[in-house]
């Protein structure tokens, strides 16, 4: 059963879900005409079965990502039984907010591969910090390669920032004087591991930019859709944008709130809020057909491996 907790934060997150849909329902009726051409652009099957392809190796990127952590804090995980467990807890951050899918992927691990929930949260701190650390350079050098304009002033400090306090974490996280509080040790030690091993932190760095770079492909091809053309230096920033848009997962997937950077983005990159919410709309379409396609595998593949419980529709609480 959930906690009154638990359900006080799925209320809270159904809710802003249902807030942001309907003022986005309600710009697209105030705006009709400019969506109504946009969507009578003709996509040829070209273009979905390129994003669809991108898409697929984008997540497979992302699965590497994480298995890289898991296997870091001694969890034996094979590629296959990765890329089943980062999908199809990907495709569950749809249903459960507040990235409910990654508690499903701590429940998994604790039960399959004894591995403690300390020792999960620490490299998934690690992990989640090299992600934004990467995303802030990355969006950096889109800035900074792109044409100037209004508006980029904040996003320099923001990301400049994000990126120093990523890099100072990167470098000092395990070796703050935690004596007196354990667990706050144990967790921000999630991070030697990767630091005493220059390889394997090689290894991470290399799939993190393939992943980025993965991400601004399938934001070029969808912009490019609706005849947008965004420029490599732009789906930088913009891919780098949306996964820091998501640090704070209000809602399932991000729902909304990636939406709304991406109008905020257009005032900065020159595109309309119609044509953000349109590519962005085909960005979902795409990524969804992906993880609901290989998550259900993922899940059935899962739930073939003999445990101590059935992993299944469980609260991992």
């Amino acid at each position: 059963m959930k906690s009154p907790k638990k359900k006080i934060r799925a209320g809270l997150s159904l809710a802003l879900t249902l807030a942001l849909a309907f003022l986005a329902l309600s710009y697209v009726r105030a705006h009709w005409a400019e969506f109504h051409q946009l969507w009578s652009m003709p996509l040829p099957p070209w273009l979905w079965a390129a994003i669809l392809g991108v898409w697929a190796l984008t997540l497979i990127a992302n699965s590497e990502v994480l298995r890289l952590g898991v296997t870091a804090q001694g969890a034996s995980l094979g590629f296959g039984e990765g890329l089943a467990l980062n999908m199809s807890t990907m495709a569950a951050n749809y249903i459960i907010p507040l990235k409910g899918g990654a508690g499903l992927r701590a429940y998994y691990l604790s039960t399959r591969h004894q591995m403690p929930l300390t020792n999960f949260l620490s490299q998934l701190l690690a992990v989640s910090v090299h992600t934004l650390a990467t995303g802030s350079l990355l969006a950096l050098v889109g800035l900074l390669s792109a044409a100037p304009s209004r508006g980029q002033g904040p996003l320099l400090a923001y990301f400049g920032g994000t990126f120093g306090l990523g890099l100072g974490s990167l470098l000092w996280l395990g070796r703050w004087p935690l004596q007196n509080h354990p667990r706050l040790a144990n967790l921000a030690r999630g991070w030697d591991v990767f630091r005493a091993n220059p390889r394997l932190l090689a290894r991470l760095t290399a799939w993190q930019l393939l992943y980025f770079g993965g991400l601004a492909t399938v934001n070029r091809l969808c912009f490019g859709a609706f005849q947008i053309d965004l420029s490599w230096a732009q789906a930088l920033f913009y891919s780098a944008g949306q996964i820091h848009s998501t640090i704070i997962n209000l809602t399932p997937a991000g729902l909304g709130v990636v939406e709304t950077f991406g109008i905020l983005a257009g005032q900065i990159l020159g595109f309309s809020p119609a044509e953000a919410l349109m590519a962005q709309g085909l960005y979902r379409l795409t990524q969804l057909t992906i993880l609901v396609s290989v998550g259900l595998w993922g899940w059935a593949r899962l739930r073939r491996v003999q445990l101590p419980q059935a992993v299944g529709l469980s609260d991992p609480e």
